[in-house]
């Protein structure tokens, strides 16, 4: 298939107000309606050495539970509430730059610490750190732009509102891999005219002709070999139960979308152990894992 592959995970830190507001999304037992899962809770992971040091951007937040690491998903309210990783050695008039609000108090910090698979232990705690901005979804057409630009009948029939019967047909087909729209005028962004694009394993042409009955706007429909939207998802629930076997610990998971793939994010991975883990098993690219807390260099 002919596209970039770029990340889709959302940041897992970002400054409070946009957190409030664009993060604030699930509790434990809520699934996005992307079809991402978040957990606030997970099963133990295995000890690991205590000399290894981590760094994170994040909010630290102490409520009932005493001081927290927030490393995945925060729900929305103020005061705010999260929490995923305990925290030893934690020092609120060492940190400095905190918030209180009804019993919880809380601040965005850079640290630094070890994490022994169930507790962090801060060494260090320095301002926050803003992360690049992740880049954005290649969500062009996989097929090139036809001689004279792309033919629109009726502009008003050819919006991403009007492709969700096309979306229907291309995701129950058993070949099907994935599918998107490529908006044609920004400045009307989801309101203007889009290219429905369409990947199946096989059958190309039925599909196409199929797709001509509910789409009357620009349509690529094109094959990829390999595996398909239904197989990726088993393999991303497969994948899921057995992170617990690898010590790892699931903050968030998604896909596959656009491309074939799977991304999860988890506290740390140790060497890229269990990355390495889940390349041999499934091959290198399917399973990308986002660890939270990184190896200090």
């Amino acid at each position: 298939m002919r596209r970039r592959t770029k990340a889709m995970r959302t940041a897992l830190v970002v400054p409070l107000a946009v957190l409030l507001l664009a993060q604030a999304a699930c509790g434990a037992d809520d699934r996005p309606a992307d079809g991402s899962s978040v957990t606030d809770k997970a099963p133990t992971t295995a000890a690991r050495p205590a000399s290894e040091l981590y760094e994170a951007n994040a909010m630290v937040l102490e409520a009932d539970e005493g001081p927290m690491l927030c490393l995945g998903a925060m729900r929305m309210s103020l005061p705010p509430q999260c929490g995923d990783v305990p925290i030893a050695n934690w020092d609120w008039e060492r940190a400095g730059g905190e918030e209180s609000m009804a019993g919880t108090t809380w601040g965005q910090y850079h640290v630094v610490g070890a994490y022994d698979g169930e507790t962090f232990t801060v060494t260090e705690v320095g301002p926050f750190q803003a992360d690049g901005l992740e880049p954005e979804t290649d969500l062009s057409s996989p097929c090139p732009e036809p001689e004279g630009g792309w033919v629109v009948p009726d502009p008003a029939r050819s919006t991403q509102e009007h492709a969700r019967k096309a979306t229907a047909y291309a995701t129950a087909q058993p070949g099907y891999v994935a599918s998107w729209v490529t908006q044609l005028d920004e400045q009307q962004a989801e309101f203007g005219p889009v290219v429905f694009n369409a990947v199946f394993t096989s059958a190309v042409t039925r599909h196409e002709a199929a797709l001509r009955e509910v789409w009357e706007g620009p349509l690529c429909v094109v094959q990829s070999e390999g595996r398909t939207a239904k197989d990726v998802r088993r393999i991303r629930n497969e994948v899921e139960a057995s992170l617990g076997g690898l010590g790892l610990r699931m903050l968030w998971s998604q896909g596959p979308a656009v491309e074939p793939t799977i991304e999860i994010g988890v506290v740390a991975d140790p060497g890229g152990a269990g990355q390495a883990a889940l390349d041999e098993r499934y091959g290198s690219g399917l399973v990308r894992l986002f660890p939270a807390l990184k190896p200090v260099l």
